[in-house]
């Protein structure tokens, strides 16, 4: 499992830019005392897209608990697919290449 999340550095690099907009998001929500997700949402769903893109669309949150399940849940859905198409991605371009060189 530790190497599907970190296996090769445009993962790491992806997971943490993901992390540091989580951790923005959380740190503005704490600093102004709302649950609401705040602007930093919108680089959230951006660098999760496209999955958080057709699950929580930042116009029809709206206000409440239920949106901002949503908007956690479709982030969660969206970095674990991206991370599986950057690891199958990478992965395919090293047998490339890795083939080329054998040849």
């Amino acid at each position: 499992m530790t190497k599907f999340f970190f296996g090769n550095w445009v993962t790491r690099c992806y997971l943490f830019a993901v992390a540091v907009t989580v951790v923005i998001l959380l740190g503005a929500n704490l600093a102004t005392g709302s649950q609401e997700p705040s602007f930093a949402a919108v680089y959230l769903i951006g660098l999760t897209a496209p999955v958080s893109v057709i699950f929580a669309p930042i116009a029809l949150l709206g206000d409440g608990w239920l949106a901002i399940a949503m908007l956690w849940i479709s982030v969660v859905a969206g970095a674990l697919l991206n991370t599986l198409l950057i690891n199958t991605i990478v992965g395919e371009v090293g047998r490339f290449r890795s083939q080329r060189v054998q040849a």
